[in-house]
């Protein structure tokens, strides 16, 4: 080994043991540039925050947390937690974004969206999509099996919500329940009252989608991009996703999470692409989000949920997974993929959307809104302007804008 790579070894070293074995390595930063040399930066500190999991930030901030666990039709092993409220104004189901879980919602403490509804007398329950951290067991297979991957947002439509409204139902004797959903959370929500619409308006009592993300045709220089490099894109995903399960996302997540610990430098890099792909407002954006540890709770997706989105956004459509034409006949009966029937659905559904959002643009949610049938259009889509796609969870003035007067019109039944 040449001398170079030693000192580089070395080097390294001696930034894992800063950064893991030292508890109060500098973790959070006031700037993003701040974050190249975080230890001994008097604009950065540790924030004991940043380490905890989900359990323990509950019980910081609520004092009370419960875990549950529940098994979908198809075999996984669900964890959800609670905070329960004494004498609830309702209850609520959170699910999250992708790459993400649970712990993306108390981002801010006492300003977080789980403690908002919480404080305003809501029993919150948190999901933890499959095959993330909490949410990885399954009663046949492993996460090294390639058919425990074998599942996009599709399946947790259609078996994990069901699952978990059961077990909440059972928990809190309370069949109307409110159902929340950012980015892929409210995929996975349109999903589930399309095709289950009965058992949605039995469970349900309303449901709040912020940015859905179906077809994604966002006019911008981002989505011509990614339409001319469809193709490519389109065909790179195709393999990976056919190959060993270790070379999956999960394999990239970890990957991603050595060389920002390594190279803070990257989680710059980071930010200007989530800036890309998410909208550009840098004076709403808290520098903490994207601090180290923040990046380390990314978390683990499926190929196949990946691929499913970039077949939405090569069709324009919001339609079931396209397994191609021979297959589709045996999956579906049909060789073609059929459209989610939105229009099925009878929940009362507040959709809420922002201008600066080009991930999800407003003209994607509208168009939702639009295929809804007239009992679910009763709360309106609710188009804001202050917020890109990452400012619903990390926004400085997302608490304002949008929690505070979303946990009022919940209080008062929209």
């Amino acid at each position: 080994m040449s001398t170079f790579l030693k000192v580089l070894f070395i080097l390294m070293a001696l930034k894992l043991i800063v950064h893991v074995y030292i508890p109060n390595g500098n973790n959070v930063c006031k700037t993003f540039t701040d974050y190249y040399f975080p230890e001994g930066n008097e604009n950065c500190y540790y924030d004991p925050d940043g380490l905890l999991e989900t359990p323990e930030l509950i019980k910081k901030y609520a004092g009370v947390v419960e875990t549950h666990e529940v098994t979908s039709e198809d075999g996984y092993v669900l964890t959800m937690f609670r905070i329960p409220a004494p004498n609830p104004k309702g209850v609520i189901l959170i699910h999250h974004s992708i790459a993400t879980y649970s712990q993306v919602y108390f981002f801010q403490g006492n300003d977080s969206l789980a403690i908002t509804l919480w404080r305003n007398g809501f029993d919150v329950w948190l999901a933890n999509q499959r095959g993330t951290s909490y949410s990885n067991r399954h009663v046949n297979m492993t996460k090294r099996d390639y058919g425990y991957w074998n599942f996009s947002f599709h399946e947790m439509g259609i078996y994990d919500v069901s699952s978990e409204l059961e077990l909440i139902r059972e928990k809190t004797n309370n069949s109307q329940i409110t159902y929340f959903g950012h980015s892929l959370g409210g995929t996975i929500g349109l999903v589930y009252a399309s095709l289950k619409s009965f058992d949605a308006a039995k469970y349900l009592k309303n449901m709040v989608l912020v940015t859905p993300a179906t077809t994604m045709q966002s006019p911008t220089i981002t989505y011509g991009i990614g339409k001319i490099l469809f193709p490519i894109l389109e065909f790179v995903t195709n393999i990976l996703q056919s190959g060993s399960p270790l070379i999956g996302l999960h394999f990239i997540v970890a990957a991603s999470r050595i060389f920002m610990r390594f190279f803070p430098p990257i989680q710059i890099i980071a930010v200007l692409l989530l800036w890309f792909l998410c909208g550009f407002t840098p004076e709403e954006t808290d520098p903490t989000f994207f601090s180290f540890d923040a990046f380390m709770y990314l978390n683990n997706y499926s190929w196949k949920t990946l691929f499913h989105f970039v077949q939405l956004i090569g069709s324009s459509h919001f339609k079931m997974y396209d397994y191609g034409l021979e297959n589709n006949v045996e999956v579906y009966g049909n060789g073609s993929a059929p459209l989610y029937p939105l229009e099925n659905i009878m929940v009362p559904t507040l959709i809420i959307s922002s201008a600066r959002d080009v991930l999800v643009p407003q003209i994607d949610c509208e168009n939702v809104f639009g295929k809804l049938s007239q009992q679910a259009k009763l709360y309106g889509h609710w188009k804001i302007s202050e917020l890109n796609h990452l400012d619903f969870l990390a926004g400085l003035s997302r608490q304002k804008v949008v929690f505070e007067r979303l946990a009022f019109l919940l209080k008062t039944d929209l």
